[in-house]
C-alpha cells in the first residue's frame, strides 16, 4: 500500500487531518491499513491506530484481530509493533469509554501478559529508534471522540445517554445499598452534602469506589465473567 493510498484510507476510516470520510472498507484493507501504520516512519499516522479501531466498532465493520497479529509469525520489530500498538489501543479505547471491534479483547489477554501495562510508559518504543507518545495516542483519540459526538443527531445522542444512565443505575444498584447509591450519585451531580454525608462518604463509599478503580481488580473481573 503506497502512502497515498495509506492516507485515503485513513480519511474513511475517521481520521480527519488528511481527507473526509467517505466509503466503508472491508476489512480486509483496515487490516492492511493497521499493518502499514505499524511500520511507519510518520509517528502521525502511527497515532491514527486507535483511531482506526474505534471507527471500525462505530461503524460496525468485523475484524479478524487474530489475522493481523499472526501475519509475522517469528519474533520480528514488525511483529511487536502491531502487538503493542494494538495491546495499547485497546486499553486507551477502554479508558475513554469508546466501543471496541468484536473480538478484541479475547485477544488482548495473552499481550498483556507479555507487555504489561504499555499506558504507564510516557513513550511507546516501537524499535528502529522510533517511538510514539502515549499521551500524543490519548489526544489523538480524544478528538476522534469529541468529533464523532459532535456528528451524532441529538436523537441519537439521547438514546445513547439513556442507555448509559440505565446500565449505570442498573450496575450501581447491585453494587450499592441504596443510601450509598443515593449519596454517590449526589456527589457525582455535584449536588451539596452535609457534614454527616460527607463523612460517611468518605469512610464507606469511597473506599468501595477505590476498589473498583484498582486496575487488577479489574482484571480479576474482565477475565472471570468470560468464563
Amino acid at each position: 500500500m503506497k502512502r497515498e493510498e495509506l492516507i485515503t484510507a485513513l480519511g474513511e476510516l475517521g481520521y480527519r487531518l488528511f481527507t473526509p470520510e467517505k466509503k466503508k472498507l472491508s476489512s480486509r484493507k483496515v487490516l492492511d491499513v493497521l499493518d502499514k501504520l505499524s511500520g511507519s516512519e510518520d509517528t502521525r499516522l502511527i497515532e491514527a491506530f486507535p483511531v482506526v479501531l474505534a471507527n471500525c466498532a462505530h461503524r460496525g465493520i468485523k475484524l479478524d484481530i487474530r489475522n493481523l497479529l499472526s501475519r509475522y509469525e517469528r519474533e520480528t520489530p514488525r511483529k511487536a509493533n502491531i502487538e503493542k500498538l494494538t495491546l495499547a489501543s485497546s486499553d486507551l479505547l477502554a479508558l475513554e469509554g469508546l466501543d471496541k471491534p468484536e473480538g478484541l479483547d479475547d485477544a488482548m489477554d495473552p499481550l498483556r501478559l507479555k507487555y504489561g501495562d504499555l499506558l504507564k510508559e510516557e513513550t511507546l518504543s516501537l524499535g528502529s529508534h522510533r517511538s510514539v507518545s502515549t499521551d500524543r495516542l490519548r489526544n489523538t483519540l480524544r478528538r476522534y471522540a469529541i468529533d464523532l459526538e459532535k456528528s451524532e443527531s441529538a436523537r441519537q445522542k439521547d438514546k445513547r445517554s439513556q442507555l448509559r444512565s440505565f446500565q449505570l443505575n442498573l450496575h450501581l444498584s447491585i453494587l450499592f445499598p441504596p443510601k450509598q447509591k443515593e449519596l454517590l450519585l449526589k456527589k457525582l451531580k455535584g449536588e451539596p452534602l452535609s457534614k454527616t454525608e460527607k463523612e460517611y462518604f468518605s469512610r464507606v463509599v469511597k473506599k468501595k469506589l477505590e476498589a473498583l478503580a484498582n486496575s487488577e481488580l479489574r482484571k480479576v473481573a474482565t477475565t472471570l465473567t468470560k468464563k
